[in-house]
């Protein structure tokens, strides 16, 4: 493993990769644009997007289209537009929970080419990253498109993104797991492991809410909950590479047991696993009268509202399955909007993510893999190969 490099250098490079997958999803979302088109829509220094798109179009990620000249009687130089490769190296994006791993095949610039799925309930771990490793090489095999240099996974849990361990995840059951080195080793490319939360925030660091503010707050509600912090335009986990996992932290009057074994987690009170109805077997069934909703909702509007305190974010981002159930997501904002004190109110924006980690009716995995893809593209930066804490 490649030393890390000095606390100001690697901040540096975290902040040029967050710039550069900027550019690629701006290109890829509303390309072919001209290198005008993607400062001013970034809000970058003209010699900022020079220096990027240069590196872009050596790695190949981008290519230039024929010059576009503006219009009759147009004197100026015309602008050379800017495309993403569609020959560029691809990348395994894998996204796990607790009923299934889903692995993508996409090219550099974000782009699903191919995509497949395995069970994960009441699986074993090399169970599942066996079926996860078959899964892949038949999908690259089987897909159009060069070689596939590097794999991203997101999965819940306490996960250590140096070392690609996945430590706990009590979503699935798991102890500890070095998922990256099997991985790794089963398909001989690089591999990073985040944890979903984490990984989510990095996405909307790059792609989402946060890609134009200094700092935000991610709430991540789920079948879990998690916060993901960015702070000076980089997502920010810590000095160990865990912070804001809160989930299996003791909420004050807490009493349900937690997959943990241990009782109070803020997991086993107020994710939507521990406030659907107890006759129900999924997330249906949710009622604004039902004492559990109301108690859930108000616990995790008070847990953002402290953490938005602390942090001062410029938006709070609500993410993750919570996305799915109109009722919940809308007590959840009324909430907030409601204990916000007087003297926060008009400081911090709440907003719904765009990015999304869970299935959508009518979407292709458009949400899925946008996570787990991004993960998988740090790898492919040379400068930045292993940096999976982005400190």
């Amino acid at each position: 493993m490649l030393n890390p490099p000095e606390p100001a250098k690697q901040g540096t490079q975290a902040l040029r990769l967050l710039q550069r997958q900027r550019v690629v999803h701006l290109v890829r979302t509303s390309g072919p644009l001209a290198r005008a088109d993607l400062a001013d829509r970034l809000g970058l220094a003209r010699s900022v997007i020079t220096a990027i798109v240069s590196e872009l179009l050596d790695d190949r990620t981008l290519v230039e289209l024929s010059a576009r000249v503006e219009g009759p009687g147009y004197r100026g130089r015309p602008r050379v537009l800017l495309d993403c490769n569609p020959q560029a190296p691809r990348v395994l994006g894998i996204w796990i929970d607790e009923q299934r791993a889903r692995i993508f095949v996409a090219g550099a610039a974000g782009n699903v080419t191919a995509e497949g799925e395995t069970p994960t309930g009441g699986r074993s771990p090399a169970s599942v990253i066996g079926s996860i490793i078959e899964i892949s090489r038949q999908l690259t095999a089987d897909s159009a498109g060069g070689a596939v240099a590097a794999a991203g996974v997101c999965i819940p849990g306490f996960v250590d993104g140096i070392s690609g361990t996945v430590l706990e995840s009590n979503l699935l059951g798991w102890p500890k797991v070095e998922m990256g080195q099997m991985i790794s080793r089963a398909l001989g490319i690089p591999t990073a492991v985040q944890d979903a939360t984490q990984a989510v925030t990095l996405a909307e660091a790059i792609a989402g809410q946060a890609r134009e503010v200094r700092s935000a707050v991610v709430l991540d509600y789920g079948r879990r909950v998690g916060i993901g912090l960015i702070i000076d335009g980089k997502p920010y986990v810590g000095a160990t590479g865990v912070a804001g996992s809160i989930g299996h932290i003791p909420a004050f009057g807490g009493r349900a047991r937690c997959r943990c074994g241990r009782i109070g987690c803020i997991d086993a009170g107020v994710s939507l696993n521990a406030v659907r109805a107890a006759e129900d077997s999924d997330l249906g069934g949710l009622t604004k009268d039902a004492d559990t909703f109301r108690e859930a909702i108000d616990r995790v509007a008070h847990t953002a509202m402290f953490v938005e305190a602390l942090i001062d974010p410029e938006v709070l981002i609500i993410a993750g399955l919570v996305l799915e159930f109109d009722e919940i997501i809308d007590a959840l904002e009324a909430r907030i909007d409601e204990i916000r004190p007087p003297e926060r109110r008009g400081r911090t924006s709440t907003v719904r993510s765009e990015i999304g980690h869970m299935n959508t009716p009518g979407k292709t995995g458009e949400n899925n893999y946008r996570v787990s893809i991004i993960v998988a593209l740090q790898q492919l930066d040379p400068d930045i190969a292993g940096m999976a804490r982005m400190r």
